[in-house]
């Protein structure tokens, strides 16, 4: 039977966890249908022995790549290149798939020939044992929709427009996609963004799919380390003001997604420099010259976020921290006012 879905692992020195992230692909129902690559990005561990294991034990199942470090954005370009699927979803091998939902999904995939896909996920604090629940609110499941439907109903898709929920049709991304950004962290941001902007159908399913671990101090999400690695949110956010200015074929839902995406990687920048930087005025120099660079260069994304960049600026000026505004971000008189979903 061809294989329905392709799952990309990017691997770089993942012992500690890789066992339990390929561990959740083995399904009797859907060994046929699956495919799993592994993409060694030059471990310096035992990732790659690991996988090999697997690759031994289900040659049907598992693929493993060895190929010298390109990061993160090396080893998906690697993967999606080679990935043989009717369908492409990316899982980190820090994290790991809801494993009883699988043979849902494949069935779903099996039937659908739309060009984006979108599954729930769940976040697993690893410090606090929390677990949170990312949806989406569709007015019905397992139809496709237009992006001006998406657009016009935004908060009841947006959880899902990420790299922990799209799931790409593999001819659509080829034909899309560009080339991501290797040796840098955050270009996840490209990769949901480009060619999701192209698409002209998306169907949200009602499956939990992706476990995806915070809380790790040694993750590019935790504060230190988006401070430390800000150079590589500055490339990111460079490359998709020059993809922006490349997208002649794009329409105009497209490009409204385009900037509201754009706007969630800007707005983390502004938060990083202007609540996480100690200097306070560099930060603000930092956040000026960013947005003011937007203006000039991508005005929609400039448009929507200009609001909560002064917002931050101010609570820069009055040295509130990011902790303080994490507390009232996720207060419920917030996200009443925000008209977010709750986590529930």
């Amino acid at each position: 039977m061809s294989r329905i879905l392709s799952f990309i692992i990017p691997s770089y020195n993942c012992e500690k966890f890789l066992d339990k992230c390929l561990t959740s692909f083995l399904c009797d129902e859907t060994n046929d249908r699956v495919e799993v690559i592994v993409v060694n990005d030059g471990s310096k561990d035992g990732t790659a022995d690991i996988a090999k294991k697997y690759c031994e034990k289900y040659p049907d199942v598992f693929r493993l790549i060895n190929q010298e470090n390109k990061g993160h954005g090396g080893a998906l370009n690697t993967g999606l290149q080679a990935a043989k699927g009717k369908y492409v979803k990316v899982i980190d091998a820090d994290d790991w798939i809801e494993t009883e939902n699988l043979p849902k999904l494949i069935n779903e995939l099996q039937n659908t020939e739309s060009d984006v896909v979108l599954c729930h996920h769940y976040t697993v604090n690893v410090l606090t044992g929390e677990v949170k629940k990312w949806k989406t609110y569709p007015e019905k499941f397992g139809i496709p929709y237009t992006f001006s439907q998406i657009m016009d109903n935004w908060k009841c898709f947006d959880r899902s427009l990420t790299f922990h929920g799209v799931i790409y049709r593999n001819d659509f991304y080829r034909e899309n996609s560009i080339k991501l950004s290797e040796h840098v962290f955050y270009e996840d941001h490209e990769y949901a963004t480009i060619p999701c902007c192209y698409a002209k159908s998306i169907m949200p399913l009602d499956i939990f799919l992706y476990h995806y671990r915070i809380g790790d101090v040694e993750q590019s999400v935790s504060d230190e380390n988006q401070l430390g690695r800000i150079s590589h949110t500055d490339a990111v956010l460079t490359r998709l003001i020059e993809e922006y200015k490349k997208s002649v074929n794009m329409d105009e839902q497209g490009r409204r997604y385009y900037a509201m995406k754009a706007q969630g990687l800007l707005l983390s920048y502004i938060i990083t420099v202007m609540l996480v930087e100690k200097n306070k005025k560099k930060g603000r120099q930092m956040g000026d010259a960013m947005m003011e660079r937007f203006k000039t260069e991508l005005p929609p994304t400039y448009e929507l976020a200009v609001k909560q960049y002064k917002i931050f600026r101010m609570m820069n000026k009055l040295h509130i921290s990011k902790k303080t505004w994490e507390k009232i971000s996720r207060s419920s008189l917030y996200n009443k006012l925000r008209n977010n979903h709750s986590f529930d």
